[in-house]
């Protein structure tokens, strides 16, 4: 697969990463020289230099040959004009990507069909927003890994904590538990592991445990960490990813018309109606938000008055969000509110920048939106119906999710029979709704959600077997 991106900045150049991770043709297109330069030196794919409104530069960079192509510049306009441009020139024949962050285009009406040449306008602030929402409903908890699947569940929980782990070969472990878990990864000691059966558990690892959530809660008890009900939520920053969840969370009265809107509502009050405050140092920010949501309480401030979380009542909130447009400062406020008192704290990263000291930030979540944004790129541009669903540390395998498709060579296979990618792991399969935890006997069926952990260069291997 051949796929072309314009714009070289955070974004382009982590998709970029994780395309050539997959062993994708990608070519990059970058109007700053400097920036060009930069990126050609560290990626192993082809670089041109170039303005991408002009279609003499598209057309030297040979777009007429890729399949898709990925407009994620800082310009909304560049990136809706570029594709534009695509579209006229050549056809159906390529796909067209849009990253925008005006937040009128997170709900523009245009699944399904090509808008001004686009064929999906993907926001990073509905993304994250979407995400966030999802975190908060699942109780704010670190140990609960966000997967975007209802069927199944992901929790962290360090060996030792474990009765009946440490000192076992996985295999001993399973035959003892039940075969209703599975173990996709450990970490330890820093390095990602996809454990064999007889692979040995010790005290210090940091284990993954996937299941059905009831299942998980039968064999090592629910999460004591997460949060059932809350009375508070103070979120710093009028930003659009403020607004956007602030709509998620269907606060918004236009939003109530809305199905998903409405069930996260009332979802909303099951968890106990919390008092929602925003504060920001920019007024029109605020404005907008109290104009928008007027149960909200809106309250313009500058976040870096010394006094502010203390008479803002952060050590008293249930949730603190940290959601403005510089990550040191939702850090730093994150830090500060868990310890002023705050029950859960978030801080929303716009990279991976701070990912090697995780473990001395006292921040409970942190969540980065470079990641979350090029998933949902990779999920509408990778073949066979493939869903990332959580990127392990380290970025060098995923647990993704695969729709069977009609023609996939493994409809009324055995697992066990199955000739599949080197490192890859089967660890869920939904069969009409059913989730299960599969054995080497299991039967893969037409249309059945299939869930693996798998490196990134043998993705495009996946997508042969199961129907690209």
């Amino acid at each position: 697969m051949k796929i072309a991106i314009l714009g070289a900045g955070v974004l382009g150049t982590q998709l970029a990463r994780e395309l050539i991770a997959e062993q994708r043709d990608v070519i990059v297109i970058e109007k700053n020289p400097d920036i060009a330069r930069a990126v050609s030196n560290d990626l192993d794919c082809m670089v041109v230099e170039g303005d991408g409104e002009r279609l003499e530069t598209l057309q030297d960079a040979g777009i007429g040959e890729v399949e898709w192509f990925i407009a994620c510049t800082g310009s909304d306009e560049t990136n809706i004009v570029s594709c534009g441009m695509v579209s006229e020139a050549f056809g159906m024949k390529i796909g067209t990507i849009a990253r925008t962050r005006n937040p009128y285009f997170a709900s523009f009406p245009h699944k399904g069909k090509r808008i001004l040449g686009v064929d999906h306008l993907v926001s990073p602030e509905a993304e994250s927003a979407q995400a966030i929402a999802r975190i908060i409903f699942r109780g704010m908890t670190p140990e609960l890994i966000d997967v975007k699947e209802a069927g199944i569940q992901v929790r962290m929980r360090q060996a030792a904590d474990l009765p009946g782990f440490v000192d076992k070969p996985l295999f001993e472990i399973r035959a003892e538990k039940g075969q209703d878990f599975m173990v996709p990864a450990v970490m330890r000691k820093g390095q990602l592991i996809v454990p064999s059966g007889e692979f040995v558990m010790e005290e210090d690892d940091l284990v993954y445990l996937l299941g059905e959530p009831a299942q998980l809660d039968r064999l090592f008890g629910p999460c004591t960490s997460a949060l059932r009900r809350f009375r508070s939520i103070l979120i710093f920053g009028a930003e659009p990813v403020t607004a956007v969840l602030l709509h998620e969370l269907g606060l918004e009265e236009s939003a109530a018309s809305t199905r998903d809107r409405a069930r996260n509502r009332a979802a909303l009050s099951l968890l106990g109606n919390p008092v929602i405050k925003v504060i920001d140092g920019n007024r029109d920010h605020v404005k907008l938000i109290a104009r928008s949501f007027p149960d909200i309480e809106s309250i313009h401030r500058s976040l870096t008055e010394e006094n502010l979380l203390e008479e803002e009542g952060a050590g008293e909130a249930d949730i603190v969000l940290c959601l403005t447009s510089t990550q040191s400062l939702n850090l730093f406020l994150g830090m500060l509110a868990n310890r002023a008192g705050a029950k859960r704290t978030l801080a929303l990263m716009e990279n991976d920048l701070y990912s090697s000291i995780t473990d001395i930030i006292n921040v409970d979540i942190m969540l980065n939106k470079k990641a979350i944004v090029s998933g949902a790129i990779l999920d509408l541009v990778r073949k066979a119906r493939i869903r990332r669903l959580y990127s392990f540390p380290q970025n060098e395998y995923e647990l993704i999710e695969i729709q069977v498709r009609d023609n996939a060579s493994t409809i009324g296979q055995k697992i066990k029979n199955m000739t599949l990618p080197r490192g890859s792991l089967i660890t869920f399969v939904i069969h009409q709704g059913r989730t299960m935890i599969p054995t080497g006997d299991t039967v893969i069926e037409k249309n059945d959600l299939v869930g693996f952990i798998v490196p990134k260069a043998r993705i495009g291997a996946l997508e042969s077997i199961f129907g690209a």
